[in-house]
């Protein structure tokens, strides 16, 4: 199951990598509240457009998102038999999950955001904000993130028992 819930969590990765990316491109003020605190303060609040299309993206790639973990879990299921115990499936979803947080840290964040910083990313009048040179703040967020994630899998475990 392992090995399942790496591929599996590497195909999650491709999948919201290009979407997230493909967001930033597209407008990155959908992202503010995920930019460090000295850029939001100077930003202010998401304009209403802003806001409008983050849901209007955000509800699809959320649904598409749990499709694919249910399916992904379905899946292991039937490699461990058919009836894996609770705490399979909830390590399942930990690693899958684990590996896109891992890679939204590495590659998204620490390497495309602040390691080289393309222009459409910088929100206008931000432009040299100590917060795109912030590595701390991206690593803080992969450990909030890791602790949504253990909730998720706990979760996704709970739910499998009662199937």
């Amino acid at each position: 199951m392992l090995s399942h819930a790496l591929w599996a969590g590497l195909g999650l990765s491709v999948y919201l990598g290009v979407a997230f990316f493909g967001l930033l491109v597209f407008n990155p003020e959908i992202w503010i509240s995920d930019y460090p605190p000295d850029i939001r303060r100077a930003w202010g609040p998401q304009s209403p457009q802003a806001r409008a299309q983050k849901w209007a993206f955000a509800v699809p790639i959320f649904g598409l998102t749990l499709a694919y973990v249910i399916v992904a879990t379905m899946q292991a299921a039937r490699l461990s038999g058919g009836n894996p115990a609770f705490l399979d499936v909830v390590m399942h979803t930990f690693v899958m999950l684990s590996v896109f947080n891992l890679l939204d840290l590495l590659i998204l964040d620490w390497l495309i955001f602040v390691r080289f910083t393309p222009g459409f990313a910088v929100l206008p009048g931000t432009e040299g904000f100590e917060g795109y040179d912030d590595y701390r703040f991206h690593f803080n967020a992969f450990l909030k993130g890791t602790a949504g994630i253990l909730v998720a899998s706990l979760l996704v475990g709970a739910i499998s028992l009662l199937f």
